[in-house]
């Protein structure tokens, strides 16, 4: 035991200030090569982000935590998104132990945005130092912990978590295994605080670390206990158990109005979420985009975009170098007939084989009501588990033969000089965070989502791949030091430091991702925030148009007025916010949206005009329109030459108005508004010109040119009033009247005339690029022959057919963006061809996100320029 706490520097005196000097050193190491790795990120400290989502997200919490210690602590949670519920701090990570570092900085006026990038840059820093700490801890060498603290603080998924900084930030994690090996080598009372201090912090930064930690905490826990032979130490047990459970009970009040919100609002991730956020082995070939070196990597695999979990490759190589360079047996072991009970062994193999046998069938017949429905109780998980944990009692008493080298059980194994503490507990973390990411598509994760209740709030365990990266920086680092030893030994001059330093600039050069592509944030209040911020209020705010990205923005500004606001986004959604984005997501927006906005209830409106899309303005200004001139939506004024503020009445019957309208109270005529601006071709009644679009190519065979289309869409829209849901029957009647004439038309003419009517339908069918069953087919034809249908009804039954609307929708939707936005044909100059036509079709098909195909379009140079 000497030996042992001589090694690991128990002995060694050191004054204070030395020891301060050394770690203030190695911080100031890691915030150099967290520069250097994600230059230019520190040049723009101020306002830089790495998208304008979840970042404006975490700022706010950044900043309430900070706001409401100070101004009503014991209100944390009711946070002032998502009114009028309660508790809305517990929908996300609530960060407080994240915040709390960064008081001094609120303090001292730095906006939230500025807050968050000095914190997220500090991220690095801190975790390659948390890192470095175990590293060293483990082997008392500082070489080590360098080697550890650079593979956990730049591994490649570490860059791909930038927008998600409560997951960047976790330099706790690496501190509460280093707590826990320092509580199990001398069971002082200052160590145990320093237990109890990581396990709480832990759990304060973030509520999915914390509950990640739990079960590689446990099994770290057991293997240090088995090594040291603590298990009956009662000093060990007395104050471990005094140091836990006070951190425990401290986290109550920050745990607590999780388990609230899942009672009061029903929320918990569904099995199907998880299962979507869980990744398959192959993912570990998947690398970030953000890393210079590797980057692409695995782009042709399965869902690599979404799952990016690559460590690189040193630090695989190294791993293994730790697993295969190990001390030489000195004698094979010899099972005791004395030291076994063969019965025992017996009955353990016995179960071994049946549960191997069982987790065959439950494996196979998972979910199904197969043999009475049996298998709905004998689940895969849980046969799994039990032959797993039979096959470890199995190894702790004896290894099968074949299995029996130096040592004839586990449990010697584990004591074992051949192997030390840092191998152990980098095996434990690997193994666990590599189980993690598999999510639902292994047992493991699956008995924890059974067991433990908080995984049941976590969406995306991929996330737990980040004790797997810790437990890979350790074996890693141990690589290295193995390979220091052989080589220093067969080159004596070679000191093992300079083999060290290369390995960590060999690691540098391969997780680097600068230069970090940036986004500069919207850091300044705007002018309407500023007058909420002095505005009383006896309802909440809505912000229009809400839902998606949108809502990032309005949390973000909401740390500058300070208002309720009733829309936003987190990790769980209110069903006010879905209601609103549900009523004013596309299409008229109705007047029973003001019976929603009273019922709240909602004080004030603004209408960011800026972000609405400008086939969707003339639906606002309609139902503002309607809403104003019914005396239940006040206008007061524009600020900033964009926003605009309504007063509820209902709820604000003492506001004036400041300002006149910026817009005529009057009903605007679809045609008219065409004329005004083609991009209305793509507003309320956009599934119109799509079936104009499908009109021109059921009919010949090729995709409408801009000029002529045009001009058809502003026919069909005649006197047809936008913004109302009830002009659905004036639009169909005036398609029927137009398609009655374009079959009178010379060219249709010209093309159709001499056909019989089975040349007819089948010529429609042919340039529609679809199939109908015969008797369908057949039936048409009969119709048509009869009289019971015309030409133009049989063109209409081909242009509505669902299949020819799937088909062509994205096509269709494209399309109607060049005309609309662009204003000209998409093989026009500048293009000259159909490449980007295509590119965008391809675009929408693969990601089903429209929203993407309208923000590059409305933001194109062309558009720019022709408005």
């Amino acid at each position: 035991m000497k030996q042992m706490r001589a090694r690991f520097g128990a002995n060694k005196k050191s004054g204070k200030f030395g020891a301060l000097l050394h770690e203030l050193f190695v911080v100031f190491a890691f915030a150099n090569f967290t520069a250097l790795l994600t230059w230019p990120y520190i040049n723009y400290l101020r306002d830089v982000v790495a998208d304008s989502g979840d970042p404006y997200l975490v700022s706010w919490i950044l900043w309430w935590d900070y706001h409401q210690t100070f101004t009503n602590p014991l209100h944390l949670f009711d946070a002032n998104i998502f009114y009028p519920l309660r508790y809305t701090l517990a929908f996300s990570e609530h960060c407080y132990g994240l915040a709390l570092p960064f008081f001094p900085l609120f303090a001292l006026g730095l906006r939230p945005l500025t807050v968050h990038a000095i914190a997220l840059f500090l991220g690095f820093v801190f975790c390659g130092y948390g890192a470095f700490r175990l590293g060293r801890t483990l082997t008392g060498s500082s070489s080590v912990g360098w080697v550890a603290g650079i593979i956990f603080a730049f591994v490649p998924f570490r860059f791909h978590l930038l927008s998600h900084l409560p997951y960047l930030f976790s330099p706790w994690i690496p501190l509460v295994f280093e707590a826990l090996v320092l509580f199990v080598r001398g069971r002082s009372h200052k160590r145990a605080i320093w237990l109890g201090v990581a396990f709480f912090m832990n759990g304060l930064t973030s509520v999915s670390w914390f509950a990640l930690t739990l079960v590689p905490f446990a099994f770290v826990g057991a293997i240090l206990l088995t090594r040291y032979q603590l298990w009956g130490d009662r000093q060990f047990w007395r104050r471990g158990a005094t140091a836990l459970g006070i951190a425990a009970l401290a986290l109550v009040p920050f745990m607590l109005p999780y388990y609230l919100v899942s009672k009061l609002y029903g929320f918990k991730r569904s099995i199907e979420e998880v299962k979507a956020n869980s990744a398959w082995p192959i993912h570990w070939l998947s690398v970030e985009n953000r890393n210079k070196l590797w980057n692409r990597m695995g782009e042709g695999i399965a869902g690599g975009a979404q799952f990016k979990l690559f460590p690189g490759l040193l630090p695989v190589l190294f791993s293994l170098a730790a697993v295969i360079i190990a001390a030489p047996l000195e004698k094979r072991a010899v099972l005791s007939e004395r030291s076994v009970n063969r019965n025992w062994l017996g009955r353990l193999d016995a179960l071994i084989a049946f549960a191997f046998a069982l987790s065959i069938l439950a494996v196979g017949f998972d979910g199904t009501n197969a043999f009475g429905n049996v298998f709905h109780y004998l689940t895969s998980e849980r046969v799994l588990a039990v032959l797993t944990i039979a096959i470890i009692a199995r190894l702790c008493i004896a290894y099968p033969a074949f299995l029996r080298a130096a040592n004839t059980n586990l449990i010697q194994t584990l004591r074992s000089d051949r192997r030390d503490d840092a191998f152990w507990l980098g095996m434990i973390l690997t193994v666990t965070g590599f189980c993690y990411s598999l999510g639902w598509n292994f047992f493991f994760y699956r008995i924890c989502y059974d067991l433990l209740p908080m995984f049941r709030s976590m969406r995306v365990p991929t996330r737990g791949a980040m004790f797997a990266y810790l437990g890979l920086s350790i074996l890693a680092a141990l690589g290295v030091q193995r390979i220091a030893e052989l080589i220093v030994a067969r080159r004596p001059r070679l000191r093992s430091t300079a083999v060290f330093t290369v390995a960590c600039a060999l690691l540098l050069v391969e997780l680097n991702a600068a230069p970090l592509r940036v986004v500069r944030g919207d850091v300044f209040p705007d002018a309407v925030s500023l007058r909420l911020k002095e505005t009383p209020m006896r309802g909440g705010l809505v912000v229009l148009p809400a839902g998606g990205d949108f809502n990032y923005r309005y949390m973000l500004r909401s740390a500058d007025h300070q208002r309720p606001l009733i829309v936003g986004t987190s990790g769980f959604n209110s069903p006010y916010e879905d209601q609103i984005d549900w009523a004013t997501r596309a299409g008229a927006i109705h007047e029973k949206f003001l019976d929603l906005l009273e019922k709240i209830p909602t004080s004030y409106v603004v209408i960011a005009n800026n972000s609405i899309a400008p086939e969707r303005r003339v639906d606002y200004e309609a139902f503002l329109v309607a809403a104003v001139t019914a005396g239940r939506l006040r206008y007061i004024n524009r600020f900033d030459g964009r926003d605009d503020l309504y007063a509820v009445v209902k709820t604000e019957p003492q506001t004036r108005s400041e300002a006149p309208l910026p817009f005529k109270l009057e009903i605007k005529e679809w045609d008219k508004l065409i004329k005004e601006d083609p991009v209305n071709i793509l507003g309320q009644h956009r599934s119109w010109t799509q079936a104009l679009y499908r009109l021109y190519l059921a009919s010949y065979g090729q995709l409408p040119r801009y000029a002529e289309f045009l001009a058809d869409v502003e026919l069909i829209a005649q006197e047809v009033p936008v913004g109302f849901q009830d002009d659905r029957l004036k639009v169909e009647k005036n398609l029927q009247r137009f398609v009655e004439g374009w079959i009178e038309r010379a060219n249709f003419r010209v093309h159709y005339k001499d056909l019989s009517s089975e040349g007819y339908v089948d010529r429609m069918i042919s340039n529609a690029g679809i199939s109908l069953q015969p008797a369908e087919r057949a039936l048409i034809i009969d119709k048509l022959n009869k009289g019971d249908m015309t030409r133009a009804s049989v063109l209409l039954e081909i242009v509505n057919n669902p299949a020819f609307i799937t088909k062509e929708d994205a096509r269709s939707l494209v399309l109607l963006h060049y005309f609309g936005y662009l204003r000209r044909n998409p093989d026009d100059p500048p293009d000259n061809n159909l490449n980007g036509f295509n590119y965008w079709i391809r675009e929408v098909e693969v990601s089903g996100d429209s929203g993407r195909l309208t923000k590059a379009f409305m933001a194109s140079g062309e558009n720019r320029a022709g408005k």
